[in-house]
């Protein structure tokens, strides 16, 4: 910190005072003004600033010589008041203008409701851009086509639906699903079946001719055991989609998502020793369990 008025630094040998009239921080060689305070009711010793506003509050200013003339004769000319040299042309022309100033001229001043009519017509008059412009140059600006820019975003729309809407359209989504499944499984049997009935009836027929070579027989055993095949391989496949579902359960925790050690025989959900501790309940079945082990895939 420094003096406000010398600048030279605080120390110990040259402290730091505050001034009692605007409390800023000055030496003692500058706080050297001892006035009276109103706001202490006493001396004390102010800086510089303060002495010199104190002083100039106490001082009556003198009005000039000029203002009791205008008091005597108001009616007194500019010129005549300035004693205006009117052979100087400077002086002249400032003259005129003290005087054009001192005229009421309420054409110049205001204006009328026509001109401002005038005004807002010519502005209205501006051409505007229309929307479709400001698309098409956008779409240039970006080099894309202006369809793009047209369209409007899709939002996403919310739910209202409750949890049981919710719930039960789910449950006939699932169900017409399962239905398409029978569908397609039903009719896929039945062509099997109208191709085994098939091929049974060529198997049954008589050959109506001896003139059958060895060799065309065993081309027709040879195609009738690969059509065998094929068709015990579709059996197959089909019956291990229906027997087998796909297993979507995760070997985690009910609870707490921590990996599953037991399974709950009452409720059939997976959890860890703590976690079923916590679930065990007599009166609900859920106080037995069994040993569970996670598939391989996991």
């Amino acid at each position: 910190m420094s003096c406000n008025t010398c600048c030279k630094t605080f120390s110990i040998i040259r402290k730091e005072k505050g001034c009692p009239s605007c409390g800023f921080s000055y030496c003692s060689k500058c706080l050297n003004y001892k006035l009276f305070l109103p706001k202490l009711n006493s001396e004390a010793k102010v800086c510089g600033k303060c002495k010199n506003n104190l002083n100039s509050k106490l001082k009556v200013i003198e009005p000039p010589a000029a203002y009791f003339k205008r008091i005597e004769n108001p009616d007194v000319v500019v010129g005549q008041e300035m004693n205006i040299n009117k052979n100087d042309p400077v002086e002249e022309e400032i003259r005129k203008r003290l005087l054009n100033l001192k005229e009421d001229k309420p054409n110049s001043s205001k204006c009328s409701d026509k001109d401002i009519a005038e005004r807002l017509k010519k502005l209205k008059d501006i051409p505007s851009t229309s929307q479709a412009q400001l698309e098409q140059r956008l779409a240039n600006i970006k080099e894309v086509p202006i369809e793009s820019i047209q369209s409007k975003p899709v939002l996403p729309t919310t739910d209202l639906r409750t949890e049981e809407e919710q719930t039960n359209d789910l449950l006939r989504q699932y169900l017409a699903h399962a239905s398409m499944d029978k569908k397609y499984e039903d009719e896929f049997k039945t062509k099997i079946n109208d191709i085994e009935g098939r091929l049974n009836k060529l198997k049954d027929e008589p050959t109506t001719s001896n003139s059958i070579s060895r060799t065309d027989m065993d081309v027709m055993e040879s195609e009738d055991e690969l059509i065998r095949k094929i068709i015990d391989k579709a059996k197959v496949e089909v019956d291990d989609e229906v027997a087998s579902p796909i297993n979507n359960e995760l070997p985690f925790c009910e609870i707490c998502n921590e990996d599953a050690v037991m399974r709950c025989l009452g409720c059939k959900y997976l959890f860890c020793k703590l976690c079923f501790m916590e679930h065990k309940d007599d009166d609900d079945g859920c106080d037995t369990y069994e040993k569970y082990t996670a598939p391989q895939n996991f």
